[in-house]
């Protein structure tokens, strides 16, 4: 309480008596609340983190998917055009005098048929012109096994050395590599141009990937150009 004196006109005093109330209002937050905001605050960030990992485990897989695409396409027609420009040597399937020497072919086209653990695993081996110019080259395809897990690895060298080519890998984490020719009515996986003495007619090449858990199979043909011996 606060009494204040004031003086009228008439010189007299008039005094003042005022109550003054003070209302403090102080308000907070309880445990309760705090721990329940802590929690939502906990769920909110999970998601956002859940979301987020999974956008980036798709956007990897998706990588990993196109690139195993785009390495399987390349591979199959770099094959395809090394399969166009497959020739032989006219003395070494025409000459007898030749053959009955016994010497190692320079010039060949040879499919062979094998699998690892019930999945195709061909083995291809060509003389062709090099696409990419530098002459013939001595090519072969064949598949390697490790751990359960294949990979296609090529090797080239030049045809006149006759010395094996360095091998260098395709493509890894395949399930399967098919090389096929059509012959007599139907495809078949073997081909020996020593026995044969020409060149198949048409090729067909397969590589099999996992996609996501499902076998995917990218195919490409090809017709030898060069129908004439050399």
């Amino acid at each position: 309480m606060k009494t204040k004196k004031l003086k009228t006109e008439n010189g007299r005093f008039l005094l003042l008596t005022s109550h003054f109330s003070l209302l403090t209002c102080k308000k907070g937050f309880t445990l309760i609340e705090v721990l329940i905001s802590l929690v939502l605050l906990t769920v909110m960030l999970g998601v956002v983190y859940g979301s987020f990992f999974t956008v980036q485990e798709a956007l990897e897989r998706f990588n990993g998917v196109s690139l195993k695409y785009h390495e399987a396409r390349t591979a199959l027609d770099i094959m395809r055009r090394e399969i166009e420009g497959a020739f032989l040597s006219e003395q070494e399937t025409q000459n007898l005098a030749y053959r009955q020497t016994g010497a190692e072919r320079r010039t060949y086209f040879i499919i062979e048929d094998r699998d690892i653990f019930g999945k195709p695993a061909s083995r291809l081996r060509l003389t062709a012109f090099n696409f990419r110019g530098g002459g013939v080259s001595a090519v072969s395809y064949f598949v390697e096994e490790k751990d359960r897990r294949f990979r296609l690895v090529k090797a080239e060298s030049p045809a006149a050395l006759l010395v094996k080519g360095y091998p260098a890998e395709i493509i890894d984490e395949i399930t399967g590599f098919a090389v096929e020719t059509f012959f007599n009515d139907k495809w078949v996986r073997t081909w020996d141009t020593a026995q044969a003495d020409k060149l198949p007619d048409i090729v067909r090449v397969s590589i099999t990937f996992n996609d996501n858990g499902k076998d995917v199979t990218l195919t490409e043909y090809a017709m030898p150009m060069t129908k004439r011996k050399m």
